[in-house]
């Protein structure tokens, strides 16, 4: 578990701790793997304050199987080598779903599912995301049936809850998407 600073947020220095926080949205957090009661943070933050390279390991989204309700700043860091890719409909990025996501950097990612895809962010409901940066990146959504494989963006797949989600400041630097419809934000 991440260590708190005097405010009370969360601090990220490993990519063992961003796992932590992946299992304990997803309700998978315990020695036995386990389903627990998944935690949503809402009203925390969590800051990364340093670089992570998770190694082109299979990431498990934020939010795969819960809800990620609170704030991720990543305090202009970077994130490197996100490798996600799941067999069902469950969004994939970093987050599967996340509420508020800043300052954050993901470099050599791929990205691959079925529905709702983005580095940042697979499923965008009520989601502010800003100063948010990736480079060198694939994201692919690939068809289960005929109404699937549709929203797929390099920031984020889906985004709504249009009076109080947005994305600013943010940029995509040498990405390939590759969707069935609604591609490229």
């Amino acid at each position: 578990e991440p260590k708190k600073d005097a405010e009370g947020n969360y601090i990220v220095n490993l990519a063992s701790e961003l796992a932590w926080l992946a299992a304990a949205v997803n309700g998978t957090l315990d020695d036995t793997r386990a389903a627990v009661d998944p935690q949503t943070f809402q009203g925390k933050t969590f800051k990364l304050t340093q670089d992570i390279d998770l190694g082109g390991e299979r990431w498990t989204p934020i939010g795969a199987t819960g809800k990620f309700l609170g704030t991720f700043d990543g305090q202009n860091h970077t994130i490197a080598n996100l490798v996600v890719s799941e067999e069902d409909k469950t969004p994939v990025g970093l987050f599967a779903n996340g509420r508020v996501i800043k300052n954050i950097k993901v470099v050599n990612a791929e990205i691959s599912g079925h529905y709702k895809a983005g580095v940042i962010v697979g499923d965008g409901l009520c989601a502010q995301i800003d100063n948010c940066h990736v480079e060198n990146a694939i994201v692919k959504i690939t068809t289960l049936n005929d109404n699937e494989a549709n929203h797929a963006g390099g920031i984020v797949g889906y985004l709504s809850a249009e009076t109080v989600a947005y994305v600013t400041n943010s940029s995509v630097k040498n990405a390939e998407i590759y969707a069935f419809r609604d591609v490229a934000g």
